[in-house]
C-alpha cells in the first residue's frame, strides 16, 4: 500500500510541476503611449491582405490605457501586420509584418514634432 501511495505521490508531484498551457507567444499587452484615444486596434496574417481586419478592443482605448491581446489555436504564424484607428481623426496607422513571437508589451507611441506614430516592442 505504501508503494501504491508513494508512485501516486510522485505521479502527482511531476505532473503539478510540469506547466499546463503556457501563454501563447504572440499574445501580447498593447500600451497607448500616443495621447489620442484609440477605436480600432486589429491584428491580420500577412497572407490575408489589408481587407480583413477585426477589432480586437471592446471599447475605446485611451491614452496610457492598455489592451490585452490574445491569439486562438487557429492563428498561425508569428509575423502580423497591426492597424490603428483613431477615435476622433479619420486617420489609420499600419505596421506590417511584425514579429509578435519576439516581445510581450507594444507600446504606441506619438511624435508631434514629425507627425509619426511608431511602436517600442519590449
Amino acid at each position: 500500500m505504501k508503494l501504491i501511495f508513494s508512485a501516486l505521490l510522485v505521479i502527482g508531484l511531476s505532473l503539478a510541476a510540469t506547466p499546463s498551457f503556457a501563454a501563447d507567444s504572440r499574445n501580447v499587452s498593447v500600451v497607448n503611449e500616443t495621447g489620442y484615444a484609440i477605436k480600432f486596434l486589429g491584428f491580420n496574417s500577412p497572407d490575408d491582405g489589408l481587407d480583413e481586419w477585426e477589432n480586437e478592443l471592446d471599447e475605446t482605448l485611451k491614452n496610457q490605457d492598455t489592451a490585452y491581446v490574445e491569439f486562438s489555436d487557429e492563428d498561425e504564424g508569428c509575423v502580423w501586420n497591426i492597424k490603428v484607428d483613431w477615435a476622433n481623426y479619420n486617420e489609420s496607422v499600419l505596421w506590417k509584418n511584425v514579429n509578435l513571437c519576439k516581445f510581450n508589451v507594444l507600446r504606441l507611441r506619438y511624435d508631434p514634432g514629425t507627425k509619426t506614430t511608431s511602436f517600442v516592442a519590449e
